[in-house]
């Protein structure tokens, strides 16, 4: 019987040197309280009847965090994710903060942002939050969530085009994809194309997308003004559904390239030929010696029939003497 009690004894000693050793190891900073957008969230314990807080996913939201210190600690990180989403390798649900440096018995608050993309899967979720140091064994902590989404959400998920650049007069075709993201299947969603600087615009109505499903329209046909001006426009693109109460937009880039056709006749040029001055230095040209030449022969035939005209007007008033 002593020996026995002696072994117990021993075990017991040995645990009891064991949790001193870990209770050393770990972090000495506890999650007192933590809230998601001012509700507050109580750690997981596993059972099934726990509260989950629900959640919408395309959203951001903010977790914060009243930590205690019962030692003094020293860079401390904290970090927040959730685990399970399909593309954590390009964009993960997950926030980091730190290192801080705590004091003992003082209360901190700290604040994280994480968002909940649009294409999350609708389901039960584990937010895990990890408070770690250089060397000591981390506190981690577990908070229940359920990712759901809003009852009607449609998102334009691409718009297709015939071509991004068109001359003017020319035509293009838009063809655009929705994806559901509601609760509810949407049913009659109207859609339109338009170019509001250039008066054009295109309508199309998908019958039925379903509830997480991608539908597309038919092809949108947009032709351009024959004179439109060259540059860059705003293609905008809606989405009516919900009985038409709910609308989403979405925008794409065309180039308009000019059309020959409409470039303006140019002015007639008119070549004006000064002549030059008879007074300028050096020979005179042909053309004002010839000038001079007329002129000379005009003066002498006027002195000719001058000296004509006073013959005939003396012999005259001789006659009349006689």
């Amino acid at each position: 019987m002593k020996v026995l009690t002696t072994l117990l004894f021993s075990v017991l000693l040995v645990m009891s040197a064991v949790m001193v050793v870990a209770q050393d190891r770990d972090v000495p900073v506890a999650i007192e309280r933590a809230e998601i957008d001012d509700t507050e969230i109580d750690e997981f314990d596993g059972c099934s009847c726990f509260n989950q807080l629900d959640i919408e996913r395309a959203q951001e939201f903010e977790l914060e965090l009243e930590l205690m210190a019962w030692e003094d600690a020293k860079d401390v990180e904290i970090r927040a994710f959730i685990s399970g989403y399909e593309f954590n390798d390009v964009q993960s649900i997950s926030d980091g903060i730190g290192p801080f440096d705590f004091s003992e018995n003082l209360t901190y608050v700290k604040r994280m942002h994480l968002t909940l993309p649009d294409d999350v899967e609708v389901d039960d979720y584990l937010l895990r939050v990890i408070i770690s140091d250089r060397n000591g064994w981390e506190q981690i902590y577990n908070y229940a969530l359920k990712v759901d989404t809003k009852r009607h959400s449609m998102k334009i998920d691409d718009i297709v085009l015939s071509s991004n650049s068109v001359k003017a007069g020319q035509a293009l075709t838009a063809v655009v994809r929705l994806e559901n993201l509601g609760q509810k299947d949407e049913k009659d969603v109207k859609v339109t194309a338009t170019l509001a600087a250039l008066g054009v615009s295109a309508a199309d109505y998908v019958d039925e997308v379903e509830n997480d499903e991608e539908e597309e329209t038919e092809e949108m046909f947009l032709r351009l003004p024959k004179c439109a001006e060259p540059g860059v426009y705003d293609l905008n693109v809606e989405a009516w559904y919900n009985d038409g109460h709910s609308k989403v937009s979405g925008q794409s880039k065309i180039t308009v390239l000019e059309n020959e056709a409409c470039k303006p006749e140019p002015a007639p040029v008119v070549v004006v030929q000064q002549a030059q001055n008879s007074t300028s230095t050096g020979a005179p040209s042909a053309s004002t010696g010839g000038i001079r030449s007329a002129l000379e022969i005009i003066l002498l035939v006027l002195v000719a029939l001058l000296v004509v005209v006073g013959l005939i007007i003396g012999f005259s008033r001789m006659r009349g003497e006689e």
